[in-house]
């Protein structure tokens, strides 16, 4: 068998290898809870996998090259030999990785929690609630008699009961490991209620669901555990998986529900202010509609509308004025209350003018005004589209104010090339060259 043929072997025999390893160790990451904090779990298992094919090319090559020499040098031959012992060489690393892994038990799928009660001896009065310090239970996985591994779990002080003259502590922790005897250390800060080693079976049964007899048992020939020494008895139970999420229909409807008793909740003579958040399009339509009738059936909403467009709060202010865009049918006294605020906007207009960028060095009275005046539009249109009201004036004096401080992005693109495109839209006035064009 010539050099090629070998190379080839190699080659199969890496890729052989290359994927055992990479099973074997995406399987380590889930037995030894390899995180995957930065990608850690990632490049061990790509690590690994690499190592492996690299190591089960040579064992291909070298098998190759000493098939090759002796007396039936074929290439099935050595092809077999190098993948069977690349297949063997995986099959008892990943056994003993295994075996060497805390992976916790099983039972019909469910993993499991070891409950216990801890017996404190005869004579003792002192309850385990009048100890001072942190209660304390400990499960330890015991191999050739060192704990190699705990996991700490709770000893329920609270629930400590007496019983027959003894007190009673019970405990639970989780059933971490399969490997090595099991030990349980409880202890109320420095006091050590007891220690024992508990007959958990490494892969308890549905008989193990059922409290076991007290403990320990001494050997046959030996009297009785005494009961002037602690004791205990346990049981496991199943830790149920957690409940699957919610769907996306039932987290939507859970989120409709909730907003939709914040809604309820307000009262039906609750101020403007209150219903116009859910006036917007987006807004559930069965709450916009409720809302906008709440607000259209209250006597005088046209004045308490304009008061709001006329006030400080910039964003109630654009609240109101759109949502005079949102009625179907807008009531003519909203005119007076939309005129209102076009003069308005004239003066907010005549005072960013008349103030220095020092004075204002992020532009944020150009920046109210120009949310103040999008909205204005939307009403404006609005009031324009049914033939009730003409706000021209307004809008031409906006127009010419607005030129004034082309050092603002907001007044320049938000007002002035709104304002000039309209006016000439409306009503013909062409735009001056400064003017910025429509988008």
């Amino acid at each position: 068998m010539n050099w090629p043929l070998s190379l080839l072997i190699a080659l199969i025999t890496g890729m052989v290898g290359l994927l055992v390893s990479g099973f074997t160790a995406n399987a380590c990451v889930d037995w030894y809870h390899i995180s995957s904090r930065e990608g850690a779990s990632g490049f061990f298992v790509i690590g690994l996998a690499l190592l492996g094919g690299i190591a089960s090319g040579l064992i291909g090559l070298i098998i190759a090259r000493v098939v090759s020499a002796g007396a039936d040098p074929s290439f099935g031959k050595a092809l077999a030999v190098s993948l069977g012992l690349v297949l063997g060489i995986g099959g008892l690393v990943a056994v003993a990785c295994h075996g060497l892994a805390d992976i916790p038990p099983t039972l019909e799928g469910e993993e499991l929690r070891l409950e216990v009660e801890i017996r404190l001896p005869v004579g003792q009065k002192t309850s385990p609630k009048e100890l001072k310090g942190e209660p304390r239970l400990e499960l330890g996985s015991v191999v050739n008699q060192t704990r190699r591994a705990s996991r700490t779990g709770e000893l329920k002080v609270a629930q400590a009961r007496l019983e027959d003259g003894r007190w009673v502590l019970p405990g639970e922790v989780l059933l971490f490991t399969s490997r090595g005897q099991r030990s349980l250390d409880a202890r109320i800060g420095d006091d050590v209620l007891a220690g024992f080693l508990v007959p958990v079976p490494a892969h308890p049964g549905q008989e193990h669901e059922q409290w076991s007899d007290w403990g320990p048992r001494p050997p046959a020939d030996s009297p009785p555990w005494p009961d002037t020494q602690p004791s205990y008895r346990f049981r496991v139970q199943r830790i149920p998986p957690p409940p699957p999420p919610p769907t996306l229909e039932e987290q939507a409807a859970a989120k409709d529900a909730a907003e939709q008793a914040i809604f309820d909740a307000i009262p039906s003579g609750a101020p403007i202010q209150e219903w116009l958040p859910y006036t917007p399009e987006w807004q559930h339509e069965r709450r916009r509609s409720a809302a906008m009738e709440r607000i259209t059936s209250r006597e005088g909403y046209a004045a308490e509308l304009g008061n709001l467009m006329l006030g400080e709060d910039v964003r109630q202010a654009e609240a109101a004025l759109r949502f005079i865009g949102q009625l179907p049918s807008p009531d003519a006294a909203l005119v007076t209350a939309v005129t209102a605020a076009g003069r308005d906007l004239v003066l907010r207009c005549k005072k960013v003018n008349a103030s220095t960028v020092e004075e204002d060095p992020h532009y944020e009275g150009a920046a109210d005004l120009s949310l103040r005046f999008s909205a204005w539009m939307v009403a404006v249109r609005a009031l324009r589209e049914r033939n009730l009201g003409d706000f021209l004036p307004e809008l031409g004096e906006i127009l010419e104010l607005s030129r004034v401080r082309t050092d603002s992005q907001a007044m320049q693109q938000d007002v002035r090339r709104v304002a000039s495109y309209y006016l000439k839209t409306w009503v013909g006035v062409e735009p001056l060259p400064g003017d910025p064009p429509p988008r």
